[in-house]
């Protein structure tokens, strides 16, 4: 595995944003997973990505930062991810990897954003002028969705999805339940922009998670599904916030061989 560790790829408001990107030996141009961290938008770090397996598997990764709650607030994060997607594609040459084959995935927060990355490809107010912000596949662990109470049949104190005392308020910089911080959460939730242009997405889950509900993945299939993109949710059960074991990697590694060689 080769390392290119703390890449400055943005800088913002005083603000310096960088990556780490791992490579595999003796892989001629691989596919690239642009791995975004969870923390619930306030903490965490890019240091330790759930999915480095992969690059002993054949793929680059890169794992990014982008501004946390308190640098910022929404969209600043979503529009840091975007920048890091141009930075990667731009410099796919210099570090060897195949541009035409870069598939996100992040957990929690990083899910949310790995989603809205998928769902939002070509929003004007969070891309550079001409930049290409597709990619070819979605890998979401548990990531929240439908931001804010605005989607029927969600349940009141859900943590993290309606606890008017969670991180949406923050993330969002409006109380969520206001006219405003509603607006805005219309704004963050990826189910907001499905069109049915959407690349592949694989959907991870515990159907025992008490911090994002198992139901915002359960909308999200459904939403796709109906928009006629490809898409499978598996549902770990018995799963909390967080999971790990050979036959959750076995199905990762099955999706991004099956997108990767389309």
């Amino acid at each position: 595995m080769k390392k290119h560790m703390d890449i400055l790829f943005k800088q913002t408001g005083g603000i310096d944003l960088y990556l780490d990107l791992y490579m595999p030996e003796n892989k001629v141009k691989p596919p690239l997973i642009m791995w975004i961290h969870g923390g619930a938008w306030m903490y965490g770090d890019r240091k330790s990505p759930i999915m480095l397996w992969q690059v002993e598997r054949g793929y680059a990764l890169a794992s990014i930062s982008y501004r946390l709650t308190g640098q910022g607030v929404f969209p600043a994060h979503i529009i840091d991810c975007k920048d890091a997607l141009v930075y990667l594609k731009k410099n796919a040459d210099k570090y060897g990897y195949d541009p035409g084959k870069i598939i996100v995935a992040g957990d929690s927060a990083g899910g949310h954003l790995a989603a809205l990355m998928g769902t939002s490809n070509g929003h004007k107010d969070w891309e550079p002028s001409g930049a290409d912000c597709s990619v070819q596949a979605v890998v979401d662990y548990y990531g929240p969705t439908a931001i804010g109470k605005e989607w029927p049949g969600l349940r009141e104190g859900d943590k993290g999805v309606d606890d008017p005392n969670a991180v949406q308020s923050p993330m969002l910089g409006a109380y969520v339940f206001s006219k405003q911080g509603m607006a805005r959460a219309a704004t963050a939730s990826p189910l907001t922009y499905i069109d049915g242009s959407e690349p592949p997405f694989l959907i991870l889950h515990g159907d025992a998670d008490d911090i994002v509900p198992f139901k915002q993945s359960v909308y999200l299939r459904d939403a796709l599904e109906a928009a006629g993109v490809p898409v499978s949710l598996h549902r770990v059960h018995g799963g909390g916030h967080g999971f790990a074991g050979a036959d959750i990697n076995s199905v990762i590694d099955a999706f991004l061989d099956k997108v990767c060689t389309q």
